[in-house]
């Protein structure tokens, strides 16, 4: 069996089906065996199947749109591009227009989108405020296009970073296999990206957060840290890992790596919403105070529609609190409803992570977390899918697992656009599928919590750790012993295993 740095073996895959392989089994190296050309041709695979998926949804003749939600190609992209004058026209992008509100996402989303809008002009697409409906349309198409492309690479770039978590995990107890590394297949073969890779933005943050664990896993806490900053600034859930860094580290007494952290994730959150915040025409082209704060209350009133647009939000399709509301348990306040569970999940997890005989692993308890964030939040779009699988993977690369998750995610995919297509509605007497698959999600995310929680209070079972093996992503948490204060009860002979 080759050991070599430029290998890398199958072990795990067969420990997933059957078993762990025996002492006198055979390891066989090689092409066949690497996992880094399976999983790019399962990732070209994905997207292709993705792209032809969506083929039916182009639209192609003004006025003549075709009806995304039965064909179940719907796609955020060209409908936000011809929806909004900010984008065909040129214009600011987070600026209100008559009749129009700001771009209701956050600054680095804006700037993609600014990208895309640039490429799109350089490719013949006509972007100025005097483009008719026809040439709005074709644009349309174009911007489509390059965010395809561009999403494409950030796919490539989730994919990659995954790979190279799982290039270390070879030790003794896996006869120096990297067994781990196989495990980005999970994700370069997803259903979940065939289906919702391609409805909004979202795998620009799921790409920068999974490179910031890389760079966590590398021991780089401030790299990782500005990283999952930029990620915030695209999508609001990478947010959660901030707090769950800083947990695992009072237990490792690791607060200096979580303030290397912390620092560089404040000052590139900063950095990415300064442009929105702060325009040039403010610094160079205003001779008074009062000109400048009145221009800068203009750019904060676009820039923070983000964060007003979904404080407001009331329960909305997906959401546990929509069922509620379905079935006559109408809440005075979902807000504080969502704030008050959110809080009571958070306590259970901070308790359950203090008093776990062996310190869990970074992934599991941040899947534990971003799991109470789907589940109570306001509203779960088809999209948000792509939050959970990366963490899935890295907290318990089972296929059993992953399977059923792929299975319910794809029942609800269904289930909303019959909803949303009118479908699954009470005029018709099918709205029961459409809250039965909200009920099926809800239920398998919480099951595969209740996995991760035993695996966490039996870690000699979890499906990562064996011997010599503690958190292959925990970086300055790998083996870092618990801070004398805050020892824990051990199962005798079982915890350090």
């Amino acid at each position: 069996m080759s050991k070599g740095p430029g290998r890398l073996e199958v072990h795990g895959l067969t420990g997933r089906i059957g078993g762990p392989l025996g002492r006198h089994a055979r390891v066989s190296s090689g092409l066949w065996f690497d996992p880094v050309p399976w999983t790019i041709a399962a990732a070209t695979f994905t997207w292709l199947v993705l792209m032809v998926r969506q083929v039916p949804c182009l639209q192609t003749v003004v006025g003549e749109v075709p009806n995304a939600f039965t064909r179940l190609c719907y796609s955020d992209i060209p409908v936000l591009y011809q929806n909004r004058s900010a984008i065909w026209s040129g214009g600011a992008l987070f600026t209100a227009r008559l009749g129009e509100s700001p771009l209701e996402y956050p600054a680095l989303t804006g700037g993609f989108i600014w990208v895309a809008r640039w490429l799109s002009d350089v490719f013949g697409a006509v972007v100025t405020p005097h483009a008719d409906p026809a040439q709005v349309l074709a644009a349309a198409n174009i911007f489509w296009a390059v965010n395809a492309v561009m999403l494409a690479a950030c796919f490539a770039v989730l994919v990659w970073a995954h790979l190279q978590m799982g290039r270390d995990s070879g030790s003794p107890h896996t006869n120096g296999v990297r067994v781990r590394a196989w495990d980005a297949l999970f994700i370069a073969a997803a259903p979940a990206v065939m289906m919702a890779g391609l409805i909004n933005w979202d795998l620009f943050a799921v790409a920068l957060t999974s490179v910031g664990l890389l760079l966590w896993s590398r021991k780089r806490p401030f790299a990782a840290g500005m990283l999952i900053g930029l990620a915030v600034a695209v999508k609001f859930y990478p947010l959660a890992l901030l707090p769950v860094i800083l947990l695992l580290c009072v237990r490792a007494g690791r607060l200096k790596a979580f303030g290397q952290f912390a620092g560089g994730a404040v000052l590139a959150w900063v950095v990415a919403n300064l442009p929105v915040l702060v325009s040039p025409s403010m610094v160079f082209n205003f001779s008074s105070w009062h000109h400048f704060w009145a221009a800068f209350s203009t750019n904060f009133s676009g820039w923070s529609y983000f964060w007003v647009y979904n404080a407001g939000r009331g329960a909305d399709f997906g959401s546990m609190w929509s069922l509620l509301e379905h079935v006559g348990i109408p809440l005075l306040n979902v807000s504080v409803a969502e704030a008050v569970s959110l809080l009571l999940a958070g306590l259970f997890i901070v308790g359950l992570t203090l008093a776990a005989p062996r310190r869990p692993r970074l992934a599991q308890v941040a899947l534990l977390v971003l799991v109470a964030f789907l589940v109570f939040n306001k509203v779960y779009s088809p999209q948000y899918v792509l939050w959970l699988l990366p963490l899935l993977v890295l907290a318990r690369p089972v296929v059993l697992d992953v399977s059923v998750f792929a299975v319910s995610e794809g029942l609800y995919f269904l289930a909303i656009w019959g909803h949303l297509a009118n479908k699954l509605t009470t005029a018709n007497g099918h709205e029961w599928l459409y809250w039965l698959a909200i009920l099926l999600r809800i239920g398998v995310q919480i099951w595969l919590a209740v996995r991760v929680v035993n695996d966490i209070q039996h870690p000699w079972i979890d499906p990562v750790r064996g011997p010599f093996i503690d958190d292959p992503i925990g970086g300055v948490l790998d083996h870092q012993p618990d801070v004398v204060w805050l020892s824990t009860t051990r199962s005798p002979g079982r915890a350090d295993q």
